[in-house]
C-alpha cells in the first residue's frame, strides 16, 4: 500500500485509537492470550506478568470480558461496562460503549440499567460498538475514511491458515463489502518499511449513524429506542453509501457524530477469541491469523493512493 506525506491524516476512532484487546483467562489474572478459557493451553509470559496478585484489584468483571486501553493512556477499559467510556486525543473526543451477551451477573447491566442479555434476544451479531465522535479537527473532505483493524508484527502461517484466511476474508467481504485486508510484509523477504497487517472498513461498513447539531444533546448509547434512530444499513445499502458519503463530506467541528458497528460481528466471537460463521473453515482460533494481543483498533483518513 503505497502513501504519500500529504495523503495520510491519520486521527482517531476512540481517540488516536489504539485498543489492546484481551481476553480474560481466569478470575485471578482476567487477561488471557488469545484461546478459549476452557481450552487454553498458553501459560502467562514470566516476563510481563510476574505475580497474578498483581491483577487482583484491577476494576475489572470476574467473568470472562474483553480489556481495553486507549492512546494516550486513559486508564483500564472492559467490554459491558457500567458507564461509558470517554475518550480524547489530539482530533477527537467523545464516549464509547463495547458490549457483548452477558457471561455472568457482573456483565448483565450497563449504564442507565441497560440490559445487555434482553438487547441481544434474537439478534444474529455476537457484539456491537457504539460511540460518540466530536471533531477537534476535522477530517479533509474529500479523503476517504476507513477502519479496522491493525496488527503489531506480521504473523507466520501455515499453507493451511492462508487458505482458510482466504475463505474467512472472502465471506466477510461479500457480507459487508469494501473490506482491504493485507496480511503484512514479511521483514525476512522484504527491507526497508513494512506494512503491518492490517483489516480495514470504509466508514459506510459502521451499520448506523446520527448526526446531531451542534448545541443539542445527542442520544444516549445505551437510549432503549436507539436501534430506531438516525440511519441504518440494512436493507439498504446502496442509499446508506450515498448517506454516508455526504456525511464525511460534511464532517466539521460542533456537531456530535454516533456511530455503531456490529456487521462483522457475527464472524468473531470475542469472549472466546475464534472466528466463527464460515461454513468449513471455522471456527478456529483468532490467534491464528492475529499471532498474539494487542490488537489494535483503528480509524483513519487516506489520500487517494490508498
Amino acid at each position: 500500500m503505497e502513501t504519500s506525506d500529504a495523503g495520510l491524516w491519520q486521527y482517531a476512532l476512540i481517540a488516536a485509537l489504539s485498543v489492546l484487546v484481551w481476553e480474560v483467562l481466569k478470575k485471578a489474572v482476567q487477561i488471557v492470550l488469545g484461546t478459549p478459557a476452557a481450552s487454553s493451553s498458553l501459560p502467562l509470559p514470566q516476563d510481563e506478568f510476574t505475580s497474578t496478585n498483581e491483577f487482583m484489584d484491577l476494576p475489572v468483571p470476574d467473568e470472562p470480558h474483553l480489556e481495553m486501553a486507549i492512546a494516550p493512556p486513559q486508564g483500564l477499559h472492559h467490554s459491558n461496562p457500567k458507564e461509558q467510556y470517554h475518550y480524547e486525543c489530539e482530533c477527537t473526543k467523545g464516549t464509547y460503549l463495547f458490549f457483548h451477551p452477558p457471561t455472568g451477573p457482573g456483565t448483565a447491566h450497563g449504564p442507565g440499567g441497560f440490559d445487555y442479555a434482553e438487547y441481544f434476544q434474537c439478534k444474529s451479531r455476537l457484539w456491537e460498538m457504539r460511540i460518540h465522535m466530536n471533531f477537534k479537527t476535522a477530517p479533509p473532505p474529500d479523503d476517504p475514511i476507513f477502519f479496522g483493524i491493525e496488527l503489531e508484527d506480521y504473523v507466520p502461517m501455515s499453507r493451511a491458515t492462508q487458505q482458510a484466511q482466504k475463505v474467512i476474508v472472502s465471506g466477510i467481504r461479500q457480507a459487508i463489502g469494501g473490506l482491504y485486508h493485507c496480511a503484512g510484509d514479511d521483514p525476512k523477504r522484504v527491507s526497508g518499511e513494512l506494512e503491518k497487517p492490517v483489516c480495514v472498513l470504509p466508514l459506510w461498513a459502521w451499520d448506523q449513524f446520527i448526526e446531531t447539531p451542534e448545541g443539542e444533546e445527542p442520544p444516549d448509547l445505551w437510549d432503549p429506542n436507539f436501534e430506531n434512530l438516525g440511519k441504518k444499513r440494512y436493507k439498504r445499502i446502496a442509499k446508506y453509501q450515498e448517506e454516508m458519503t455526504q456525511l464525511q463530506r460534511s464532517f466539521k467541528v460542533g456537531p456530535t457524530y454516533t456511530l455503531a458497528f456490529w456487521g462483522n460481528s457475527r464472524f468473531l466471537d470475542v469472549i472466546n477469541w475464534m472466528v466463527v460463521g464460515v461454513p468449513i473453515v471455522t471456527p478456529i482460533n483468532f490467534n491464528k491469523f492475529a499471532g498474539k494481543p494487542p490488537v489494535h483498533v483503528v480509524m483513519y483518513s487516506h489520500g487517494p493512493t490508498y
